[in-house]
């Protein structure tokens, strides 16, 4: 048995047509892979999808180890679809026209691994669909990433630049945002410099004030502490270490 945690992304297409309902679902799932793996230059084995609930959904996942944190990309900046799309309409040659190609071929959306759905892909049916998707626009509910970062600056410690300097990186990197930002965990009477709760994640920033032996052991105590009385995994980042490194692993987590 194999235990993996990856990425996920979950599709459910609306206004499906209901003549070719089947052919429609699983050309755009091929159509919506083959375009994501071509703008973020992703090889084959690092994306992979599957129909759920009878084709009402499409299942994408990150194949790889750790993933590259695409699919968190695909929602977290608005013009994301219109990429996809357009990579999509040129894939299936609907930008430059190959008259050889009927309904699909091995230069746009047949390959080995899909060879069983072979006879239910057609192109045709999804171009209403990626014409469309060139003009969308990710919008997700509630508070915005830009409203959640200005947010979150205003909760940093104003004694503490380095804190801002790693918000600003996770921020530009694409990563996910912390829920919030020097909030104390009662339980273990801990304030981490930013938190993600559903996550389980607890973040530390060490500024030049935690370079002095008293300061460190006095981390050291607080940071047991809340190992021992949470669930939460603990980030430390040091600003005279390879800090950026190890906030990628926030990626993983």
């Amino acid at each position: 048995m194999v235990n993996n945690t990856c990425n996920i992304l979950v599709v459910e297409p609306l206004n499906v047509p209901t003549d070719d309902r089947e052919a429609f679902i699983t050309t755009l799932q091929y159509a919506l892979e083959t375009a994501i793996q071509a703008v973020y230059k992703l090889e084959a084995d690092e994306l992979d999808s599957e129909r759920l609930g009878d084709g009402k959904y499409l299942l994408f996942w990150e194949a790889a180890e750790g993933g590259a944190g695409v699919l968190s990309q695909l929602l977290e900046k608005p013009e994301a679809f219109q990429k996809i799309a357009d990579a999509a309409l040129d894939i299936c040659h609907f930008q430059e026209a190959k008259d050889s190609c009927v309904q699909a071929c091995y230069e746009c959306l047949l390959s080995y691994r899909n060879q069983f759905d072979h006879a239910l892909i057609n192109r045709h049916l999804i171009k209403p669909l990626l014409d469309e998707l060139q003009d969308s626009t990710v919008q997700i509910e509630g508070i915005c990433r830009d409203e959640l970062y200005e947010q979150l600056l205003q909760q940093t410690d104003p004694n503490s630049r380095f804190e801002r300097i790693v918000l600003t990186a996770i921020y530009q990197s694409g990563y996910k945002l912390p829920d919030s930002a020097q909030e104390l965990i009662p339980e273990a009477n801990c304030k981490p410099d930013f938190l993600y709760k559903e996550d389980g994640i607890a973040v530390f920033c060490d500024g030049s004030v935690h370079d002095s032996p008293e300061k460190r052991r006095q981390d050291k105590i607080v940071r047991d502490n809340l190992k021992h009385n949470t669930t939460y995994h603990v980030l430390v980042l040091r600003h005279d270490e390879d800090w950026q490194t190890e906030l990628s692993k926030l990626a993983s987590l």
